[in-house]
This record gives C-alpha cells, structure tokens and sequence, in this order.
C-alpha cells in the first residue's frame, strides 16, 4: 500500500506541476499577445508616433507649399503609414524637382529634401522666357532669363522639339557647351548651334547627338567659321 500510495502522491505532484506550467505560458502567452496589441497600437494609430511636422529643405523655385502639396501627407498620420517612395514619387513629378528623398525621422517627423534642375537654356516665349535644364525639361517661366543662359529659338509649344534640343545640348562636351551661345530649332532636321566666337555648328537631327559631340570637338580645334556635323560620318568645316 505505501507504494501505491508513493506513486500516486508523484503522479499528483506532476499533475500539479504541469498545471503550474500550462498556467505560466499561458500568462506569457497573454501578456506578449497584449505587448504585441499594445506596440502595434502605438506605432499604428496612437498619436504618439503620428507626423507631426514635414519639413522641406532645398525648395527655392517651387514653395514649401508647393512641395507638402504634392507630397501629400496629413499632419497626424501615423509614421509607420508614410510611405517614403510614395512620397518621393509624388514629389518628383514636379517639373522643377530632380532629385528628392524622403525620410521618417521617428518620433514625429517626416523630412523631404528636393534638389531642383539647374537652369541651362531660355526659350522666349511671349513677353518672358521658358527655362529648362540641359535636357530640355522646362520648369520656370520668368519675365527676364538670367544672364549666362543659352537662348533657344524654337516654338515655345512644341515638346518634342525642345526635348530634341535638350538631347543636343546635354550631348554636349562641358567645354563645347560653354562655347554655345544660342541654339536654333526652326524644325526637328534643322538644329544650329551659334558659338561665342561667330562661327556656327549645323547639327540636323537630334539622331546620333553623342558620335556628333564627338566629331565637333575634333573640328574645332582645326578652326572655320561653319562646321556641318549633320552626316557624322562625313563632317565639313570652312
């Protein structure tokens, strides 16, 4: 009898001790799933982790306005909503924007930095001036161009034309580009470009603009007053 009674005495105390452990993971169970809840709350909806701010830095064309416009994000979304590619992507497609990025600066912060194009070429257009990057893309229009610009004479409405122009010039070595003092666009065949010095640069088509960068900058230091790089393959300069 007493070892009858010995092995139900350990058959109970195992009883008792699994009872204490299914008890203890189920607390731990419950108190991570409440962590979990908690945390997912305070980082999802709770106004402690929401943007409180947007800040924007490099805007000097566009307005800060301009920019949060476009960004599009609420003052109080939580910051785990933000999506920064989203909102680089909104950003971006302003025409004055080439470079941005975006960042969430936790707690409460969201930063926009936005590099604007550089102006390269002025195309007049009614009483002012279109600016636009070496790649043509206009972004500004402005009463009077800054000094130092290369004037573009080409219809102020036709895209592709002045996109045909910023395939040119951005094809341009850095040396030869600050030798041009106008660019002329009457159509899509008939590309100039007027140097500093006089002379003048018949370029045709924007079609092979990088082999005909090429070959005009090894015209030019042979000198002339007129160099024709439209047929790249057979060049003439007098």
């Amino acid at each position: 009898m007493s070892q009858v009674s010995d092995a139900t005495s350990r058959l109970q105390l195992r009883q008792r001790d699994q009872r204490r452990r299914r008890g203890r993971y189920w607390l731990i169970g419950t108190l991570a799933l409440v962590l979990v809840i908690g945390v997912g709350y305070v980082v999802g909806f709770s106004p402690a982790l929401s943007a409180r701010a947007v800040t924007v830095n490099g805007a000097k064309v566009l307005t800060k306005n301009e920019v949060l416009d476009a960004a599009g994000v609420t003052t109080g979304t939580p910051l785990v909503w933000v999506d920064p590619a989203k909102v680089a992507e909104r950003v971006s497609g302003l025409p004055a924007v080439a470079e941005v990025t975006v960042s969430r600066d936790w707690p409460d912060r969201v930063h926009i930095v936005v590099t604007e194009r550089k102006p390269r070429l002025a195309i007049p257009a009614g009483a002012g001036y279109l600016l636009a990057d070496a790649s043509g893309v206009v972004f500004q229009a402005v009463e009077n161009a800054p000094s130092g610009l290369v004037v573009v004479e080409a219809d102020p409405n036709s895209q592709q034309v002045l996109v045909d122009v910023g395939t040119v010039f951005s094809a341009l070595s850095s040396a030869t580009a600050g030798k041009v003092s106008r660019l002329e666009a009457p159509t899509r065949d008939g590309i100039v470009l007027r140097l500093r010095d006089g002379s003048r640069v018949v370029w045709g088509s924007a079609e092979d603009s990088a082999l005909k960068s090429q070959v005009l900058d090894a015209l030019l230091p042979l000198g002339g007053s007129v160099f024709n790089v439209s047929a790249p393959g057979f060049p003439t300069r007098r």
